[in-house]
């Protein structure tokens, strides 16, 4: 038995192959959840994780070739590593060998893609780390997509939906700087804890009307707004537990990073030629990031199901972990561990979204947790070696519930502290409506119980046919976000609410129809822009009307207003308190009066912060300041 035979059979003991249901198409494989016992395997341990995983179907052209042996390494270890990958049709590959971030993951980048179709095998000699620390040989094989179409499928359409006024009713309509296309809202009950909102209402069809990024207190003053239109609207707009801001552009399938000065701190996009998906994005608390990938591949479907389209379009589900360096770490592909059986999406159609992530949570203990719309089921997965540890809900479930009927089509899957989870359960598809609600369910992971703990329906119920989320506040109230509302059958528009321990209402917020947000949260947010205040004018019969205000701005108590006939001397006309996003002064028109303007920011202390830019009001006696 040569060298090579005797490496593939002990990956093969390593791995342990379990087949799938009828429905898997050939050499799809996934893993057993729990390693084989180190007494079983003949030889020194296998490494902690690879990638691509031996049998790979449906593998990216720019695929990394990833290694992870456990402990710690150096550039010495590096350098001693001896990696062979051959394809079957582009041949040898050279590339760059890459220690990460974390200093025990191996990144191996191709210096040029591989070849549609053709089987890859990769080889990776003996690994001495030490006298007392070394690892067997290793080789295995992947096959490449043949027709990958990498990224997202970008919104999805609501049935029937309405049509939009054009601008929309604007929501401060009264304001003198702030854009008039910023969906309007009604709020029923105001809250006045200090948390802010972030939340990024758009439009499905029209995006480029009334999209926005907006942070508002619970009095439903506006803090922060920032357009992204040219973003085709924005997603997932929230704060990251390094103090960033976060939002998924969907035209450039890139997630943006804005500090407290709402400036670019850094952007992420996912690699080994694939596009991020907008569902969701996580920093982790090391630092390291989390993001999903679509990856539609064309798959001859007659061969899963019996009527299945020969050139079917499959959408899988693609999870990367990218250190600060953005090297791919941890890469976990739906095909590799799901069956086509598992999916509600009807098998027989020309588009299938198979999976439909659309949320990953960092569990307590370190693990991933993943919530995939059509399967109905939350999956805990481990983030060092890729296996699969549970599956709740869903046709694979392997939890009984307790005194509740299951999730489904959830989102936003979220962990506490206490271990329970929470679940935003939208609960029905657009074909049948049902309730939307948020759930708390306790898990027994060593009886495999799961037993509901907390719910809320509202008593005017809501249909959230897509989209959601709920998060627990650091009080204990609950803060849900009803996603894209159903508006036929009776259902309720509602945006968002928030709810005490005893799920009464403290505050509830609805964007005018058709607007909706992907999700919204409630954060404490401090904001200190490095724009200038804004300042603008409009006239009232005998009186002028200057407007100022300054966006993002969280430390302003109060105005200065200075007036002059000349833009070199202006004297101080007036102070005004802050009470909302603009203020505004009404100045009586005269003869030969002032027409210069300009308006200073004003700390608690009465401290100037900054200055605006001096304007005209009367181009024909003063004119513009170049």
């Amino acid at each position: 038995m040569n060298t090579r035979t005797t490496l593939r059979l002990f990956l093969a003991v390593a791995i342990s192959v379990v087949s799938l249901a009828a429905c898997v198409p050939p050499n799809t494989l996934t893993h057993v959840t729990e390693s084989l016992p180190a007494t079983r395997l003949p030889v020194s341990p296998a490494p902690q994780y690879y990638s691509p995983l031996q049998d790979a179907q449906y593998v990216s052209r720019a695929a990394s070739i990833i290694v992870r042996y456990g402990p710690a390494l150096t550039d010495e270890d590096l350098a001693g590593l001896d990696l062979t990958v051959r394809g079957s049709v582009s041949g040898d590959h050279t590339g760059t060998l890459v220690l990460a971030d974390d200093r025990q993951t191996i990144v191996f980048r191709p210096d040029s893609t591989f070849t549609p179709g053709e089987k890859v095998s990769v080889a990776i000699g003996p690994f001495q780390l030490d006298a007392q620390t070394s690892y067997p040989a290793i080789s295995y094989s992947f096959t490449v997509a043949i027709e990958q179409r990498p990224g997202t499928p970008g919104s999805s359409q609501l049935s029937s939906p309405p049509v939009p006024p054009k601008p929309p009713r604007s929501a401060f309509p009264d304001f003198l700087t702030v854009p008039q296309d910023i969906p309007h809202f009604t709020l029923s009950r105001i809250s006045s804890d200090d948390n802010s909102i972030l939340v990024a209402p758009f439009y499905w069809t029209e995006s480029t009307v009334g999209s926005y990024l907006l942070i508002l207190n619970t009095r439903g003053q506006l803090i922060y707004y920032r357009s992204a239109a040219d973003a085709l609207d924005a997603w997932d707009f929230k704060l990251q537990p390094n103090g960033l801001l976060s939002y998924y552009d969907q035209k450039t399938s890139t997630v943006h990073l804005l500090d407290s000065h709402y400036e670019p701190a850094g952007s992420y996009e996912a690699q080994d030629g694939y596009s991020a998906d907008l569902h969701d994005f996580q920093l982790l608390p090391n630092g390291y990031a989390l993001l999903m990938i679509y990856d539609a591949e064309r798959v001859d479907m007659s061969r899963v199901i019996f009527g299945g389209k020969k050139d079917a379009i499959v959408t899988g589900l693609v999870i990367q972990e990218l250190d600060p360096s953005r090297n791919v770490i941890f890469e976990w592909r739906s095909w590799d561990h799901f069956s086509y059986g598992d999916s509600t999406a009807g098998l027989l159609a020309q588009n299938i979204d198979l999976i439909h992530g659309n949320s990953l949570a960092l569990a307590n203990d370190g693990n991933l947790l993943l919530s995939s719309r059509n399967l109905s089921e939350i999956t805990k997965i481990d983030l060092h070696t890729g296996d699969i540890i549970w599956r709740l809900g869903g046709r694979a479930s392997m939890f009984q519930f307790t005194n509740s009927v299951p999730f489904a089509y959830q989102h936003d899957v979220r962990q506490l502290p206490n271990g329970d989870i929470t679940v935003f359960d939208n609960h029905g598809t657009p074909e049948n409506p049902a309730p939307s609600r948020g759930v708390e369910y306790r898990i027994d992971e060593v009886h495999r119980a799961v037993t509901q703990v907390w719910s809320y329906t509202p008593s005017s119920p809501v249909f959230a046919t897509y989209l959601g989320n709920v998060q627990r506040l650091p009080d204990g109230n609950t803060f849900l976000s009803w996603g894209a509302p159903y508006t036929k059958s009776g259902y309720n528009f509602l945006t968002m609410t928030e709810l005490t321990p005893y799920n009464r209402t403290v505050f509830e917020f609805t964007f005018d129809q058709p607007y909706v947000s992907y999700r919204a949260f409630l954060f404490p947010w401090h904001g200190s822009p490095t724009s200038q205040p804004a300042l603008a004018f409009k006239t009232d019969g005998n009186a002028l009307v200057l407007g100022y205000s300054w966006n993002g701005a969280t430390d302003v108590a109060g105005y200065r207003v200075f007036g002059g006939k000349t833009s070199t001397v202006l004297l101080k006309i007036e102070e005004e308190k802050k009470v909302d996003f603009e203020t505004q002064s009404r100045l009586a028109l005269g003869q030969g009066g002032d027409c210069y303007f300009q308006v200073a920011a004003l700390d608690a202390g009465g401290h100037e912060m900054a200055r605006s830019s001096i304007i005209s009001t009367d181009t024909t006696r003063c004119p513009p300041v170049p």
